[in-house]
């Protein structure tokens, strides 16, 4: 049979874009979003800075099919109506296949049911286990704060040997509830003495009247659930206040950021922090991430940098999983099974059960000489 030169020539390119199409894959588009600015940007900013590292690196090691991710971000601010917005934006406009982020329980329990109506996966920070309530499209990476937070209950109580606390939380944002909450339960249970309970809300920059009242009351700690730099502060005016120098500081992994230790210089050294992730970590896993991340951004990852790169790892593998031609179903069903996802957060491994809860376990830190270190008694 003849075919026409100029038809051959014409299928022979078809066939080559078609070859060069499937050598090259197809973008993925993954949402990221946190707090870039605002009061939770000490957390948001190093966890958009580590997701993107992470995602970067997938691309470069390459995905089935030749597939990449292409990233679209946005910022927050913290605010639950920006929030909304960026889910509608990114599911409508960018069709993202999955959304990583946002930073705080409030924040995604706002945008978890709208990335429900519009079915596509959403894998949040927060620890609240109302955003997995939401339904079968939300996820999130942090364990419940009753599991986190019994790694700090057992080191107050079975190493430091605290009887007294004192317990001061953030009362505007839920995941500092639930942290104080789960931490009372433990003390409770342990016959350890709660001495007072203080709520207060994080746009506040005074704290003297509180911090006089918890200076004057006896006690062996004080667990303090707020944003690193307010938590800072707090503990400022609280030792300005004439607090006995032997009572101890211990706090949720909040205080586990370059913030906290910034701005509170040499007043909050020695505070003991559940922290999701060690920068010491000697797993070769962790180290890479360490010397990339500090090339990258000129800083050593804290906790939230960790949370940010554990959370990419997770979402990584749920679309490798995937296959050549993921969709936003078969990203979701697949975020919904995986179990024992190496990641460099808590004990190395990430699983979740029927209910979609999570567990890697908890690392313990505490401030010395202006780092973070593997706590000690």
């Amino acid at each position: 049979m003849f075919i026409p030169r100029r038809t051959a020539i014409a299928s022979a390119l078809l066939l080559a874009a078609a070859s060069a199409s499937f050598a090259q894959g197809k973008e993925i588009p993954i949402g990221v979003f946190n707090a870039q600015t605002g009061t939770y940007a000490f957390g948001g900013v190093p966890i958009q800075a580590a997701m993107k590292l992470a995602l970067e690196e997938a691309n470069a090691a390459g995905l089935p099919g030749g597939n990449k991710f292409k990233i679209v971000e946005g910022d927050t601010a913290g605010e639950k109506g920006q929030v909304i917005s960026l889910v509608n934006q990114f599911a409508k406009r960018d069709n993202v296949m999955l959304i990583l982020g946002p930073t705080i329980s409030g924040e995604a329990l706002a945008g978890a049911p709208v990335a429900n109506e519009l079915k596509v996966p959403i894998l949040a920070i927060g620890s609240s286990a109302g955003i997995l309530a939401t339904g079968p499209w939300a996820f999130k990476i942090q364990s419940t704060p009753t599991d986190f937070m019994g790694h700090l209950g057992k080191l107050a109580v079975e190493q430091l040997g605290i009887k007294r606390v004192t317990l001061i939380h953030d009362q505007s944002n839920d995941g500092y509830v639930l942290q104080t909450n789960a931490l009372a339960d433990y003390f409770k249970k342990a016959n350890t003495q709660i001495v007072g309970s203080e709520k207060f809300v994080s746009s506040e920059s005074n704290f003297l009247a509180l911090a006089t009242k918890v200076a004057s009351t006896p006690t062996d700690a004080i667990f303090i659930a707020a944003p690193a730099e307010v938590s800072a502060n707090m503990i400022i005016q609280i030792r300005q206040a004439g607090l006995d120098p032997k009572v101890r500081f211990i706090g949720p992994s909040t205080l586990g950021s370059a913030g906290f230790v910034k701005a509170g210089g040499k007043a909050v050294e020695g505070t003991y922090i559940v922290s999701d992730y060690s920068p010491a970590n000697p797993s070769p896993m962790n180290q890479a991430f360490v010397k990339a991340y500090t090339a990258k951004y000129k800083m050593a990852p804290d906790n939230w940098a960790g949370m940010g790169y554990g959370l990419a790892q997770v979402a990584i593998q749920a679309v490798r999983n995937a296959g050549p031609a993921p969709d936003r179903t078969k990203i979701r069903d697949e975020l919904a099974k995986l179990n024992n996802v190496p990641m460099v957060l808590g004990n190395g491994t990430w699983s979740i059960d029927a209910g979609r809860n999570p567990s890697y376990g908890g690392v313990l830190l505490q401030v010395k000489n202006g780092n973070f270190v593997s706590a000690t008694p």
